[in-house]
């Protein structure tokens, strides 16, 4: 009994990090709004980019899936070409 509850506590914790996570990656996206310049438009995409591929690789780890933290991992190395491979990859499936 009482490990039923420590798992759903553990769950409701992993779904506030991760919906914190997306708050706060919204913020790139309200600065790229505000923002006139090209080159701060893109050093915002960049980060909104990291962003994204930190909470794939969080979700990837909680959901105890490492093909998706893997994936998440490797957004993170390769940068934006990531987000573009997986795209490729998700049309194929």
């Amino acid at each position: 009994m009482t490990e039923t509850i420590k798992v759903d506590h553990l769950e409701g914790i992993q779904y506030i990090i991760i919906y914190l996570m997306l708050l706060v990656s919204l913020i790139p996206v309200i600065a790229i709004s505000r923002s006139k310049e090209t080159t701060e438009r893109i050093a915002y995409a960049s980060s909104f980019g990291n962003k994204l591929a930190l909470i794939i690789l969080v979700s990837g780890v909680f959901r105890g899936d490492w093909m998706i933290a893997c994936i998440g991992a490797f957004i993170l190395i390769v940068g934006d070409a990531g987000m573009l491979i997986l795209s490729l990859l998700e049309m194929r499936i």
